[in-house]
């Protein structure tokens, strides 16, 4: 819990001293993202994982991993996919049945692609808005996206093989028939 308040004092200077409304905005959600999942959850695999976005986003922003070390913002992408993936298993497998559990996973991976690709577009537009370096062209957005599925798809695994709850199995099968 104190790491997680220390991440969050982090991201709310970072937020603050911030010259961009797009680095403002993500580091206000992430405070109050984290208040509200401690305050409506307490889980821990969730709020982990959260906590790691944000300290990565905190690094990346506030001490300026992103322009300092070459590879940070890969390691952020691919990182950041693996940890969120398996934060939102924990908060949404167990609502949903399908036939096969594959169907699950491979929807649970779709949407943290769909989550990756607003990033991305959020990212252009603050370039566009603002003149701001948070997407550096193409080729970096196609890697990002890349680094996104692959560390989704790892997250999903892991996931699945050992933090997964009796809950996130239930499958449906064909409906019994009602007596008349």
């Amino acid at each position: 819990m104190t790491f997680t308040i220390l991440v969050m004092i982090g991201a709310a200077v970072v937020g603050l001293t911030a010259d961009d409304h797009f680095t403002r905005l993500t580091m206000a959600a992430s405070v109050v993202g984290c208040i509200a999942l401690w305050q409506t959850l307490r889980d821990p695999v969730v709020l982990t994982g959260l906590t790691i976005v944000i300290l990565g986003a905190v690094l990346g922003w506030g001490l300026d991993f992103y322009d300092r070390i070459w590879w940070y913002d890969d390691f952020a992408h691919f990182t950041f996919s693996l940890v969120s993936t398996m934060g939102i298993a924990r908060l949404v497998l167990h609502r949903y049945r399908a036939d096969t559990a594959a169907l699950l996973l491979v929807a649970l991976w779709l949407s943290w692609l769909g989550i990756g690709s607003l990033w991305e577009i959020g990212e252009w537009a603050s370039d566009q808005l603002q003149s701001t370096h948070h997407s550096r062209g193409y080729a970096d957005t196609m890697l990002d996206m890349i680094l996104n599925s692959t560390g989704s798809a790892l997250g999903i695994a892991i996931y699945w093989r050992w933090l997964r709850t009796p809950a996130d199995v239930v499958s449906v099968t064909a409906p019994e028939p009602q007596p008349r």
